[in-house]
């Protein structure tokens, strides 16, 4: 096994994507994910863009933003290692819904949707898993969503001198 697949066993161990795998498991995933490296300031990819990868956050940090009004970005996330992004796109085939950004030199791992659906085929315990741990993430990120237009809306409300209680 080389220092590179060690490196990512570890990364992907470290995943709450990837959790509930395996030894042996983590060995199958880090055979399949490439790597790609990105430079500080460069765009992995673009809100609206077609995309078929998810990214797992080896080293740096990425930001994911979403453009707010010309060329200023509000950014939703900071990202660093174990962390992941760009599920959506691997899952259906729907246009990337934020945009992510390297805040520092970066290696990812890149899982596509062919890598995904091969392991459907030949392990399908282990899709299982991912699936159930990208469930989570979306649930997480639901509930995030609801806090924040909750907080939206209440501050809106306090704008214009409506008294909200609790």
């Amino acid at each position: 096994m080389s220092i590179s697949e060690k490196k990512s066993i570890s990364v992907l161990k470290g995943s709450s994507l990837f959790s509930y795998f395996s030894g042996e498991e983590l060995v199958m995933v880090a055979g399949m994910v490439c790597t790609r490296q990105y430079k500080k300031g460069e765009l992995i990819f673009r809100e609206g863009e077609e995309g078929d990868e998810l990214f797992l956050v080896e080293e740096g940090k990425v930001a994911i933003s979403k453009p707010v009004k010309g060329n200023l970005e509000q950014v939703l996330a900071h990202l660093g290692p174990g962390d992941h992004f760009g599920e959506m796109a691997i899952l259906e085939k729907i246009p990337r819904t934020a945009s992510a950004t390297a805040e520092e030199n970066c290696v990812l791992l890149v899982i596509s949707e062919g890598d995904l659906l091969r392991m459907m085929e030949v392990h399908p315990k282990a899709a299982a898993k991912i699936m159930f741990n990208l469930l989570r993430t979306f649930n997480a990120r639901l509930k995030a969503t609801t806090e924040q237009v909750r907080e939206a809306v209440r501050w809106g409300l306090e704008a214009t001198g409506y008294h909200v209680e609790g």
